[in-house]
C-alpha cells in the first residue's frame, strides 16, 4: 500500500497561501518529505506493541493448518489465532475472490478459537483481529460495528483499545463526520509520549482543518511538529512530527542518528543555545 496522508492541512492543500516560515532546509532522505498512511502506521504501532497479532507468522497457512490438526485446548486455539494473522496478510496480497475465500476460512477460525475459552487476553485478540481484518478488507460499516463494539467489552485493552479507536476515527474521517473522528481520535490523547498520541493530534489537526477551522488545524499541525523536538522520542513521534513539518512546509533534517526531524527543532536549539531571541 502506498504510504500517502490521506486529506493533508498544510501549503498547497487546505491553505490559500503558504506560512511565511514555509520553504525550510532539507537534505538528503528528508528531501523527499514525510508521508503517513493511516493503516501502514496503525500495522507499525501495533506491531510494536503485539508483534504476535502484527507480524507475518514464519509458518505458512498450511503449516499451521497441519499443526492445529493434532492440536487440543489452549494450544490449537493460539495456533487459530496464529492462521488468522497469516490469513490477513495473505488476504491482502490476493485477488477479490481469494480474498474473500481465506477471510472467510480465518472468520471460522476465529469462532473456533472463541468458542469456550476463558482467557479474557485471548478473547480480546480475537475480536480486535476480527476488526482488523474486516478494517483492512475496506468494510467500514461493519468495522465501525466492531470497533464500537469492542471498545465496549474490552475497553482496558491497552494498545488494542486505543487502536480500535483509532480506526473508528479513520471511519469517520472517510464518512466526513469529524465531529465523531475528534472524538474518536480523542482517546488516543490520553496516551501522553507514545505514537498513538502523535497520531491521534496528527489526525484531529486534519479533521479540523477538514471541517473548515484553518487556524485551529494549522496550531494542531505544529503541536504535532514539535513533538519531534525531544533527543528521545521514539521513530514513531518523529515520524509524525516530521509529516507535520512536510505538511506545513517548514523544512526537515536528517539527523545523525538517520532520523528525520523538523527543522525547526534545530532552530529551537541553536536560540537556546546562542541566547537568541526574537524582537519584542
Amino acid at each position: 500500500m502506498a504510504d500517502v496522508t490521506r486529506a493533508p492541512i498544510g501549503c498547497g492543500v487546505a491553505l490559500a497561501v503558504c506560512l511565511s516560515a514555509c520553504g525550510g532546509a532539507q537534505t538528503g532522505a528528508a528531501a523527499a518529505g514525510v508521508t503517513i498512511d493511516p493503516l501502514v502506521f496503525l500495522t507499525e504501532l501495533g506491531a510494536g506493541g503485539a508483534p504476535h497479532l502484527f507480524v507475518l507468522p514464519t509458518r505458512s497457512i498450511d503449516a499451521l493448518e497441519e499443526a492445529r490438526r493434532g492440536a487440543r485446548g489452549d494450544e490449537r486455539r493460539l495456533l487459530e489465532r496464529e492462521l488468522v494473522v497469516a490469513s490477513i496478510f495473505a488476504a491482502d496480497g490476493a485477488d477479490a475472490r481469494e480474498a474473500r475465500r481465506i477471510r472467510q476460512r480465518a472468520e471460522r477460525a476465529l469462532d473456533a478459537a472463541g468458542r469456550g475459552s476463558r482467557d479474557a487476553g485471548l478473547v480480546a485478540e480475537l475480536d480486535f483481529l476480527r476488526l482488523w481484518m474486516t478494517w483492512r478488507a475496506g468494510a467500514r460499516d461493519r468495522a465501525d460495528r466492531l470497533a464500537e463494539r469492542f471498545v465496549g467489552r474490552h475497553a482496558a485493552a491497552g494498545l488494542l483499545t486505543g487502536l480500535a479507536y483509532m480506526v473508528r476515527g479513520e471511519n469517520a474521517f472517510e464518512d466526513r463526520r469529524y465531529d465523531d473522528a475528534i472524538r474518536h481520535f480523542r482517546f488516543g490523547l490520553g496516551q501522553l509520549g507514545t505514537g498513538l498520541y502523535a497520531y491521534a493530534l496528527y489526525r484531529t489537526a486534519h479533521a479540523h482543518g477538514a471541517r473548515g477551522q484553518r487556524d485551529e488545524g494549522i496550531a494542531t499541525l505544529r503541536e504535532v511538529e514539535q513533538l519531534g523536538c525531544a533527543p528521545d522520542a521514539e521513530r514513531t513521534i518523529a515520524r509524525v512530527a516530521a509529516a507535520a513539518a512536510t505538511e506545513l512546509e517548514t523544512g526537515l533534517r536528517q539527523g545523525e542518528d538517520g532520523v528525520v526531524r523538523p527543522a525547526s527543532c534545530r532552530a529551537a536549539r541553536e536560540r537556546e543555545s546562542t541566547g537568541w531571541r526574537p524582537a519584542e
